[in-house]
């Protein structure tokens, strides 16, 4: 069998690309249905990093407290209201002064850790009011 002629090889490939860049953009791009914004996240870790890290370090692997990403996250929170993490987070912790986050810097630890544990951004902002009715992801 002859090979295929070089236009059609360079037409696969261009074919192939397109398809391939379309589903890689698509993955990454916001949803507009996601859960948070890119911006909550961003100042989520911003908030994190100064008052969450220091129990929970700053890869979210646990240290004095529970790791907030991975399996442990998902055993914790998976298909439970968003409700439940607000708890956490805003009343609960941190745990040297429980509820002295401001309910923006929660919402904004929240999105991050959503983020981290994969769960999609869109263009809506996440809030402490109608949203925390959403469950989670069953994962």
């Amino acid at each position: 069998m002859k090979n295929p002629p070089r236009i059609f090889q360079l037409l696969m490939l261009a074919a192939t690309f397109s398809l391939v860049s379309t589903l890689a953009l698509s993955q990454s791009a916001p949803n507009p249905a996601g859960w948070y914004t890119a911006a909550q996240a961003v100042n989520g870790a911003k908030a994190y990093q100064k008052t969450c890290a220091s129990c929970h370090r700053a890869a979210l692997q646990g240290g004095m407290g529970p790791a907030l990403v991975g399996r442990q996250f998902w055993l914790t929170y998976a298909g439970k209201k968003v409700s439940t993490l607000w708890s956490a987070v805003h009343t609960t912790m941190p745990m040297t002064a429980p509820g002295s986050v401001s309910a923006r810097n929660s919402i904004n630890i929240m999105a991050f850790l959503l983020q981290k544990n994969g769960v999609p951004a869109g263009t809506t902002p996440l809030n402490d009011t109608a949203d925390l009715s959403k469950a989670l992801p069953a994962n």
